[in-house]
């Protein structure tokens, strides 16, 4: 699928067909990067103080062990120096993709009406207009409609008057030319701005972390005063008596790399992994990006949060949702002093009481088409930031309050994904039951394939399914080179063989 989707790059990831030359956004061997907030310059500034002091004072003394200070200035300061690629990242993407707003133009359609749900077709056997149960499945644009007027039937295409026609017949024939007509723009035209395959994001996708960072500079100088140091010790036993440190030095060296490791498998995860359009998805693991639309005509079920039946306290049109009640509820501990006295303190906590949730399928559309996806069937899936919260009961219906023991606050809160939210999955895309298939093809286009299809929450190798709040820019990280990455660790780990080894 993956090389499916690289082939297609060429049509559907730029305006036209000619590669253009990009500019790279990071250099390729060397970039040097500067603290980006104020905490970080305190940092940083602690750590160039510990550096110049540590420095200073071995000069001073003629003597090697107060450059320790100095090697830990190096490692606050590489700290305290940004990922060039995060900083990137952050100038250039969308900051609404990590709340679950939309916010780049061209935007996706908010009001329901424009989601193409109940345009109707022609059925020649009943004789009547009926829902076109493919119509949700098309892509956006343009809005099709038909009137009666007089013996004649009006099509209109965006609100405008597309032609006249003596039969019902013949004006639905001309709905489906310019439905079929329609689905020949290019597919960077019917995509949303946010979505990951957008020319725009292009060169953020092609571009490479550096090889060498400001981090791993003062990350490595960090092991090389620490090794300067124990070269100063001299030649025998106190030079052994070290060898916990660098034993403790091999450990921690490891220990990074290994953590560096299964951190960056995730990272890769979502950046190795090519996010697919829907009007060209195939069957298998695929990475998508989309709006929350409904996956059918029937209702989406009215949240009452804990019974409550006031209209602050009531919800529709969530696909899933989950509320909770919480009180913080203190109670008294005894204790016994160093003296051996017993006194008694207050401690406080936030207590779950009762909770509730459901998840329904829905359907996914990311401009150039749509998908069902079958969201009870993920175990991993993420809502984001809550959407509403009361500290105060409502006042119609409701269950009891928890009053057991010193309740001091009650607090109701409800997360949820609803109907225009955007979403990101990473989920195995497999055929749908015969039965559930609506028939015919997807704007007059046989190799639509996508409302045959169904989106599960179902793992693979490398490919662990996901279901989030947001675009797939709410799950990117930045990216680091593998020289940035793990040399620092891996310096430290050769430093202390090679010094374990001298010392015996």
């Amino acid at each position: 699928m993956e090389d499916k989707d690289e082939n297609l790059s060429n049509i559907v990831d730029s305006p036209d067909t000619e590669d253009e030359e990009e500019k790279p956004l990071l250099p390729k061997n060397f970039c040097w990067t500067w603290p980006n907030s104020v905490l970080t310059w305190v940092i940083w500034g602690f750590g160039a103080l510990a550096l110049g002091f540590g420095i200073m004072n071995s000069i001073i003394s003629l003597q090697a062990e107060p450059l320790i200070y100095g090697s830990i200035g190096l490692l606050i300061l590489g700290f305290a120096s940004p990922n060039p690629f995060k900083s990137m990242m952050s100038d250039m993407l969308p900051d609404s993709s990590q709340s679950g707003t939309w916010s780049i133009p061209p935007l996706p359609p908010m009001n329901p009406s424009e989601w193409h749900l109940d345009r109707v077709e022609w059925n020649e056997k009943v004789g009547a207009w009926l829902p076109d149960p493919l119509a949700r499945y098309e892509q956006d644009g343009p809005k099709l409609d038909v009137k009666e007027d007089g013996k004649e039937w009006v099509t209109y295409s965006d609100g405008e008057e597309d032609g006249r026609f003596e039969t019902e017949a013949e004006a639905y024939e001309q709905m489906k030319k310019v439905l079929k007509k329609a689905d020949t723009l290019n597919s960077q035209e019917m995509i949303f701005g946010e979505h990951p395959r957008h020319h725009r994001y292009r060169a953020l996708y092609n571009t490479t972390p550096p090889q060498i960072t400001a981090r791993f500079l003062f990350h490595s100088f960090s092991v090389m005063f620490l090794t300067g140091v124990w070269l100063s010790f001299p030649v025998g036993e106190e030079r052994q008596a070290t060898m916990p440190f660098l034993m403790a030095g091999l450990i921690i060296g490891a220990a990074s790399v290994i953590i560096s490791y299964f951190l960056n498998k995730r990272v890769m995860e979502a950046w190795d992994t090519v996010t697919s359009i829907v009007k060209f998805v195939d069957a298998g693991h695929n990475e998508l990006v989309g709006q929350v639309r409904p996956a059918s005509f029937e209702p989406l079920e009215t949240v009452h949060v804990d019974g409550y039946r006031d209209s602050s306290w009531t919800f529709d049109n969530l696909v899933a949702w989950n509320w909770s009640y919480s009180v913080y509820h203190c109670w008294k501990e005894r204790y016994q002093d160093s003296e051996g006295k017993w006194h008694t303190k207050t401690e406080c906590a936030w207590k779950s009481i009762r909770w509730d949730g459901s998840a329904s399928p829905f359907l996914l559309h990311d401009g150039s088409g749509g998908l069902i996806v079958d969201l009870p069937t993920f175990k991993n899936s993420n809502f984001g930031n809550e959407i509403w919260e009361k500290n105060k009961r409502g006042r119609k219906g409701g269950n009891d309050l928890y009053t057991k023991g010193d309740v001091r606050k009650h607090r109701w809160s409800l997360s949820g994904l609803k109907l225009g939210d955007p979403v990101y999955t990473m989920a195995r895309i497999k055929g749908r039951p015969h039965d559930e298939i609506p028939r015919g093809t997807v704007s007059e286009n046989a190799s639509r394939v996508h409302h045959t299809l169904v989106a599960v929450g179902e793992d693979a190798p490398r490919r662990h399914a996901i279901i989030q709040k947001g675009t797939e820019f709410s799950v990117l990280k930045a990216k680091s080179s593998a020289l940035s990455k793990y040399g620092p660790s891996a310096l430290l780990i050769l430093s202390s063989i090679a010094l374990m080894v001298t010392a015996i």
